[in-house]
């Protein structure tokens, strides 16, 4: 990678310790107006496999179909994420929002 961007071989170590000590991106993944196809597709795949993903480049802090939270504390999970990572964390949607008749369908 460093190799891609341009650093000599004398910035190697300062990309691989930013790789190694850099946070991961705070995720909540939603599920609207869809089938769950997406998340069956995101678990599906070979390549990066949902493993690297969710372990080693995300913190996957809530979703309905890959958490072992349910009820009251996934609910709680969410929450504190959206407190904790005010304006950092990444908010995904899978399908359609609803804007007619005030969501309800």
């Amino acid at each position: 990678m460093s190799a891609f961007i341009g650093i000599e071989a004398s910035g190697v170590g300062k990309v691989v310790k930013a790789m190694e000590t850099k946070p991961r991106l705070p995720v909540v993944w939603f599920h609207f107006q869809e089938c769950t196809c997406c998340s069956e597709s995101f678990i599906r795949t070979s390549h990066p496999i949902v493993a690297d993903i969710v372990l080693d480049k995300i913190s996957l802090d809530y979703t309905e179909t890959l958490q072992a939270a349910a009820g009251h504390q996934a609910e709680e999970a969410l929450h504190n994420t959206m407190k904790k990572y005010k304006g950092e964390y990444l908010m995904l949607v899978e399908g359609s929002v609803p804007v007619n008749d005030d969501g309800i369908y």
